[in-house]
């Protein structure tokens, strides 16, 4: 963090979420400044005291301070809308966590308050930063795949706690697949450059007795190209995580029932993305005398200390966030682009409850 040059930059929201942003931006020689706002005076005197930053116990006060040029949104999921627009109407730049929003008029709204005022809104789908993925998009863009046919995402982890609750309700979270799995499905349409004509979303009864939204999906999205998407997760499976401070946790859910799997397959090749073995494949097609061949080609790994880095890599996305906007540049993801994986997730949603394909020319 800069003591001189620079821009001053607010966190509205001190949560877990918030404290990581904060820590990113510690990093940033762009960022001279930080200002926490929270709703809980006693957890942004915490964070004063152990992250040094600057706090302000009135929203209007850090929305009206002509000196933050820049705002995260990392408040809980029902907020980003209020939160955002509000950032928006003032001037600032605006990063909100994903999901935009708890519904999808919410989410729509905010991308008009960017267009509307000209301003700078980026959604926090930090994937398209983390390694583990752009290799997939750099192997997609050289062409080394051919044009990507379809894609499997497996996905199993535990449960959350009572005491996450919040996340369990749609009301507060805006569902299971904006809160847990809007990620995986922005991938495949960054992967995929096409546009999603139908989705169709199947939920067995829960397992897990206190959530208010599905704890499992099996989802296949419809390309307009032909491509052919699927997303299979299922919550409660994999061992409970309480951690331990002293191991890896992708260590220590390393066989436990955690998966965290993509096959994509192109016409020309095909790449396989496994969170816990810490492996990135890739696989060049052929056709010989005996017929079709596939041939295992590449295979990367990576360490511990580099996991997020790999398939969470908010850190590199806070910086470049920073930097887009100390340089003028636009969001790296446009906030159209992020409303139509936002659209994605309420048409599984829909599917889901209604138990019938969903048409995207529905949701307008």
């Amino acid at each position: 963090m800069s003591s001189g040059k620079g821009i001053e930059v607010a966190v509205l929201g001190g949560g877990q979420m918030g404290q990581n942003v904060i820590q990113h931006l510690r990093d940033s020689p762009l960022v001279r400044g930080i200002t926490v706002f929270d709703r809980h005076p006693e957890r942004m005197q915490q964070l004063k005291q152990s992250h040094g930053v600057k706090t302000s116990e009135s929203l209007d006060r850090v929305l009206a301070d002509p000196q933050i040029k820049l705002v995260f949104v990392t408040a809980s999921n029902n907020a980003h809308k209020d939160l955002s627009i509000a950032a928006l109407e003032t001037g600032k730049a605006v990063m909100c966590e994903k999901p935009m929003a708890t519904t999808l008029a919410d989410a729509q709204a905010m991308v008009e308050a960017a267009e509307r005022t000209n301003g700078f809104l980026q959604v926090g789908f930090e994937l398209r930063y983390s390694h583990l993925y752009t290799a997939v998009k750099d192997w997609v863009d050289r062409g080394l795949l051919g044009r990507v046919l379809n894609t499997h995402c497996f996905y199993c982890s535990s449960a959350w706690g009572r005491h996450d609750v919040w996340r369990a309700s749609a009301k507060t979270s805006g569902g299971m697949f904006g809160e847990k799995l809007s990620h995986y499905v922005d991938l495949t349409r960054w992967w995929i450059g096409d546009t999603v004509e139908e989705v169709y979303a199947a939920c067995a009864p829960n397992v897990i007795s206190y959530y208010q939204v599905h704890d499992n999906y099996h989802c296949t999205y419809r390309f307009r190209n032909g491509a052919v998407s699927h997303l299979t997760f299922m919550m409660a499976p994999a061992a409970t995580f309480k951690g331990d401070p002293l191991q890896n946790a992708v260590s220590q859910q390393a066989g436990d029932g955690h998966a965290l799997r993509y096959m994509v397959c192109g016409e020309k090749g095909a790449a396989e993305t496994d969170v816990f073995p810490r492996t990135i494949k890739r696989w060049e097609f052929g056709e010989d005398e005996y017929g079709q061949t596939s041939q295992w080609v590449q295979t990367e790994t990576w360490s511990p200390e580099n996991d997020f880095a790999y398939f969470h890599n908010t850190h590199d996305q806070a910086l470049d966030i920073v930097r887009r906007v100390v340089e003028g540049e636009p969001p790296k993801t446009s906030p159209r682009d992020a409303l139509e994986t936002t659209r994605l997730c309420f048409a599984a949603e829909i599917s889901a409850t209604e138990k019938r394909p969903v048409q995207l020319a529905e949701l307008k």
